[in-house]
C-alpha cells in the first residue's frame, strides 16, 4: 500500500501538472483534443521506456510476435526443425499461448535430448495445460541438467504443481528457499499471481508486499526492468 500511494502521489504532483500543460499546449496546436492526448501519451511511453519502466513492454511483445511469424515460415524449409521447434515454443509459452507452445516443444523434445530450457518451457506449457505430473518431470529434469536454469523460475512453476496436487507445505518451503536464492520482483510477482489463482490470498498478498521490497534492494541500475512488476503487485495487494 505504502509503494502505491507514494507512486500515485508522484505521479499526481509535478508530472501531472507538466503533462496537464502539454495536453493544453498540444491541443491548441492542433485544435484535436484527441490527438493530443495520443501524442502524450505516445511522448509519456517513450519516456517511460528510457527512464522509468511503468509500463509493459510493447515493443518486446512486438519483436516476439514478429519472431513467432519468422520461425513458422523457416519450419517448411529446414532438415533439423528442432531447434525451430524450441524457439517458437518458447516464445508461445512466453506469450501465453501455452497448448501450441507445448505442441511445438513436445516435437523439440523428441529431437534434442537433455537440453535444460527445453525440458523448462515444456515443464511450464505441461503444468498450464494441466498434464500436472508430466510437466513436474520435465522442470526436475531441467534443474537436474542446469541447476541454474532460469534463475528459480523451475521452483515457481513446481510450486503451483504442489498447491494443485494439494501436497505437503514442507514442499512448499523447499521450493521457496531455491526461490529465495534468486529473490528478484518479476519472480515474487509471478509466484504471487500463482497464489492468488489458486485461493492462497494471503500467502499472495504476502510475495505482492516483498515484490515491493525486493525492488528498493535492487541495483539502480535494474530497478527501470523490474518496476512494471512492482506497481502491477501494488495494483493486485489493493484489490486482492
Amino acid at each position: 500500500m505504502d509503494f502505491n500511494i507514494g507512486f500515485i502521489s508522484k505521479l499526481s504532483g509535478g508530472v501531472t501538472i507538466k503533462f496537464y500543460f502539454l495536453y493544453i499546449i498540444l491541443s491548441m496546436f492542433f485544435n484535436n483534443p484527441i490527438l493530443a492526448l495520443v501524442l502524450i501519451f505516445i511522448i509519456y511511453a517513450v519516456i517511460d521506456r528510457r527512464f522509468i519502466g511503468s509500463l509493459p513492454d510493447f515493443s518486446g511483445s512486438f519483436q516476439r510476435w514478429r519472431k513467432t511469424a519468422a520461425l513458422k515460415k523457416q519450419l517448411g524449409c529446414t532438415p533439423s526443425p528442432g531447434r525451430i521447434y524450441y524457439e517458437l515454443g518458447a516464445l508461445q509459452v512466453e506469450r501465453g499461448k501455452m497448448e501450441e507452445g507445448r505442441s511445438n516443444l513436445e516435437k523439440a523434445h523428441e529431437l534434442i535430448i537433455d537440453h535444460p530450457d527445453i525440458e523448462y518451457y515444456l515443464g511450464v506449457a505441461r503444468i498450464k495445460t494441466n498434464a500436472l505430473d508430466e510437466g513436474k518431470v520435465a522442470l526436475e529434469h531441467a534443474i537436474q541438467l542446469n541447476p541454474k536454469v532460469k534463475y528459480g523460475f523451475p521452483y515457481v512453476y513446481l510450486i503451483e504443481y504442489t498447491l494443485k496436487k494439494h501436497e505437503l507445505q514442507e514442499k512448499i518451503d523447499e521450493y521457496m528457499d531455491q526461490i529465495y536464492q534468486y529473490s528478484n520482483p518479476q519472480i515474487l510477482y509471478e509466484l504471487g499471481t500463482i497464489f492468488q489463482k489458486e485461493g492462497f490470498t494471503e500467502k499472495a498478498r504476502e510475495m505482492f508486499q516483498e515484490v515491493r521490497l525486493s525492488l528498493k534492494q535492487c541495483p539502480s541500475f535494474m530497478k527501470k526492468q523490474y518496476r512494471y512488476f512492482a506497481i502491477m503487485a501494488a495494483i493486485r495487494n489493493v484489490f486482492i
